[in-house]
C-alpha cells in the first residue's frame, strides 16, 4: 500500500454533483408519466431533459472508468473488493442507461400513456440502482479519494469528465450544479471554476437556467 498522500483534495464536489442526479431521478419519472397523449411538444421537452441528464451521467462515470478506479486500485488493496463493486456497478447503469435511450424516440413522437409509463418505470429503476452506488461511492469511495489522491489528480478527474461533455452543454451543466449547492458550496465551487465559467453563470447561466427549469415543470 502506497503512503498517504500529504495534501488532501476536497472531495465534496462530488457530493453536489451526485445531487444534481438524485434530483434529476427523483422527478424525470414523474415529468414523464405527466405527459399528455398527443403533446410532442412537451415531449420533446422532458426528453430532452432526459437525455442531458444521461449525457451528464456517462461523462461523470466514465472519467471515473479511465482515471479514478485505476489509480485507487493501484494505491490500496484494502478496498479492492469495493473498487470491482463500484466497477460492475457502472457495468449494470450502462445497461439500464441503453434502456432507457431506446425509448426516448418513441417517446418524443407519440407520448401515449403505455410508453409512458414504460419509460417512466426504467426511469425509476435506473434511479433506484444509480441512487444505491452513489451511497455506497459517498461512504467509502470519496474518503479513498481523499486519502490516497492528490489535490492534482482530484482536480484532473473533474476536467476529465467536463472534457466529455460538448462545449454547448458546459454552462448548463454548471448551471444545474450551482443550482443544487448550498451558498458555501457555491462560494467553493466558484473559487476553483475558470473565470469564463464564473462570469458566464453570473450573466446568463443562473437566469437561462431558472427559465429552462420552470418551463421543464410547466410553471
Amino acid at each position: 500500500m502506497s503512503d498517504v498522500v500529504t495534501s488532501k483534495p476536497d472531495v465534496h464536489d462530488m457530493v453536489v454533483v451526485h445531487r444534481t442526479f438524485r434530483q434529476s431521478c427523483a422527478e424525470l419519472p414523474e415529468l414523464v408519466r405527466g405527459l399528455r397523449p398527443g403533446d410532442t411538444a412537451r415531449a420533446q421537452l422532458v426528453v430532452e431533459a432526459v437525455q442531458f441528464m444521461l449525457m451528464g451521467l456517462e461523462a461523470h462515470h466514465v472519467s471515473e472508468d479511465e482515471f479514478l478506479w485505476p489509480r485507487l486500485a493501484a494505491r490500496t488493496d484494502v478496498q479492492a473488493e469495493a473498487i470491482a463493486r463500484m466497477e460492475e456497478q457502472h457495468h449494470r447503469l450502462e445497461e439500464l442507461v441503453t434502456r432507457v435511450r431506446g425509448t426516448l424516440d418513441g417517446l418524443a413522437a407519440d407520448p401515449r400513456p403505455a410508453l409512458c409509463e414504460q419509460v417512466a418505470a426504467r426511469l425509476a429503476e435506473l434511479g433506484t440502482v444509480l441512487t444505491a452506488h452513489m451511497d455506497e461511492e459517498e461512504n467509502i469511495i470519496l474518503p479513498l479519494a481523499a486519502e490516497y489522491l492528490t489535490v492534482a489528480e482530484w482536480e484532473e478527474l473533474g476536467e476529465i469528465s467536463l472534457a466529455k461533455l460538448e462545449k454547448k452543454h458546459l454552462l448548463r451543466a454548471f448551471s444545474a450544479l450551482m443550482a443544487v449547492a448550498t451558498p458555501e458550496e457555491q462560494r467553493a465551487i466558484l473559487t476553483k471554476a475558470p473565470l469564463p465559467a464564473r462570469v458566464l453563470w453570473r450573466l446568463t447561466g443562473r437566469r437561462s437556467h431558472a427559465r429552462w427549469e420552470a418551463r421543464l415543470r410547466g410553471a
